[in-house]
């Protein structure tokens, strides 16, 4: 049929066809609410695999370019592609692809997030591998444990030690809070979830926690509260449903949900 674009060529009006182009482009000059796509378009991050960048990605932009005379999009996240564990391609026909369905059913939503963005390291393809994804599950039960102990803990003591171990930790969080900032904001996210993991595993709970036990002061009390508050925001993006669930008991005195809360400050 002579009216049957291309594909990839239709495809690639998705940008502002969305919003209502080609009548919301027309819209009449002193009209005093924005159209969505004056309030949305261009947008900001695109997020593809390295095979369809000429097929789909370049269509967008020259399009976009023809049509509306500007970017659809500002960045261009190129992602890696999951492999089997063979290191071929994942196949429904081949039945190498694997069923996420069937990992949130035994592990988690959560911790299969986890799996997935913990091998993200950079562009490079990865070959899939399920014990990430039960590494994800033992971290969402050992964040679970750990914001329990903070939620229930009590000092005894009302006077302020002021020791170092509290004033390393805080130190060391505003560094993994600056650092896991910047690379989100590098899109380099398979990184700043290593460095949350680490922190918390490792620091938190395997260090400060357990001296938290040995000292129960008023500051040490609000050092636990206000690092596994910051935290949960950090981790948010990573692992949403475990890290809203125990916002709701989290003594924080909001009453909004951790999804809109702001973003820790820098």
């Amino acid at each position: 049929m002579d009216d049957v674009l291309d594909t990839w060529f239709s495809s690639a009006l998705w940008p502002f066809a969305i919003l209502g182009w080609p009548a919301s482009a027309k819209v009449s000059a002193g009209k005093p609410e924005k159209t969505d796509l004056e309030t949305y378009y261009p947008t900001q991050v695109l997020s593809t695999a390295r095979d369809i960048i000429n097929l789909w990605i370049a269509r967008m932009i020259f399009s976009s370019e023809e049509f509306l005379g500007k970017p659809p999009f500002t960045d261009v996240i190129i992602h890696a592609t999951i492999l089997a564990t063979s290191g071929k391609r994942m196949s429904k026909s081949l039945g190498t692809g694997i069923d996420p369905m069937t990992l949130i059913e035994k592990y988690g939503a959560d911790a299969t997030r986890f799996g997935l963005i913990w091998q993200a390291m950079g562009g490079q393809d990865i070959h899939w591998a399920e014990e990430h994804v039960l590494a994800g599950k033992k971290f969402a039960n050992k964040i679970w444990n750990a914001s329990r102990f903070v939620i229930n803990f009590s000092s005894t003591e009302k006077s302020s030690r002021g020791d170092a171990a509290t004033q390393n930790i805080l130190s060391e969080f505003e560094a993994v809070k600056r650092s896991v900032s910047t690379k989100i904001d590098q899109y380099e996210f398979g990184q700043a979830l290593h460095d949350l993991y680490d922190f918390f595993w490792k620091r938190f709970c395997d260090e400060y926690l357990k001296a938290a036990k040995l000292n129960m002061s008023q500051e040490t009390e609000e050092t636990l509260r206000y690092i596994l508050i910051d935290f949960l925001k950090l981790l948010h993006p990573f692992m949403p449903h475990i890290t809203e669930k125990i916002w709701e008991y989290a003594p924080h005195g909001r009453k909004k949900m951790l999804m809109i809360e702001e973003w820790p400050k820098r």
